[in-house]
């Protein structure tokens, strides 16, 4: 039998997506917030949120590297096992970002801070990365805020190619904090 990866932080068991995730998937995909700031992860139909999920799970390879492939976790509330949002590590350009959407219902939770900081914690660790961007519009003010709450430290504004459309941008940096020297 294989084993189930997954990754506990207090509130949230954060695995792999699954094909059974895919109806939950397309709804929050529709809510006014994923429509703003996520708009390439909009499904049409659960025909197309199922496409991009078998996607998501084929790149799950822990042999391979955020570099190459999307880590992508559900995010699942502990005491009820329901499936709030996601978050992940996927390639951006010669580098590593994290991504995360977390369900309207459940912002303000804590519930993307918690679930960022665990992942971008494992990713540096397991892949030995020595940074992880985090890319937002600038008028994301909220994933902003995500973003330093978990550590990240804004380094440069930019025009980029965000969702598709060439967007200002705020790009963030998280580095991989070094030992301190032995004496």
């Amino acid at each position: 039998m294989r084993t189930v990866f997954r990754i506990e932080t207090p509130s949230l068991v954060l695995r792999p997506l699954v094909l059974g995730d895919t109806q939950r998937m397309l709804e929050m995909s529709q809510e006014d917030c994923a429509r703003q700031w996520l708009p390439s992860q909009i499904y049409r139909d659960e025909r197309h949120a199922g496409t991009a999920i078998e996607y998501l799970v084929g790149q799950f390879n822990l042999d391979a590297s955020p570099t190459t492939n999307a880590f992508v976790f559900g995010v699942e509330e502990k005491v009820t096992g329901r499936l709030i949002g996601h978050v992940g590590l996927s390639p951006l350009f010669d580098t590593v970002e994290v991504g995360f959407g977390i369900a309207t219902s459940e912002q303000r939770k804590g519930y993307a801070t918690e679930g960022v900081v665990r992942v971008c914690a494992w990713g540096l660790e397991r892949f030995s990365l020595p940074t992880i961007l985090g890319v937002t519009d600038e008028v994301n003010v909220a994933s902003q805020r995500v973003l330093i709450r978990c550590g990240f430290s804004r380094k440069e504004e930019k025009l980029m190619r965000c969702q598709g459309v060439d967007r200002p941008a705020v790009v963030f940096e998280l580095r991989k904090k070094e030992p301190p020297p032995s004496r």
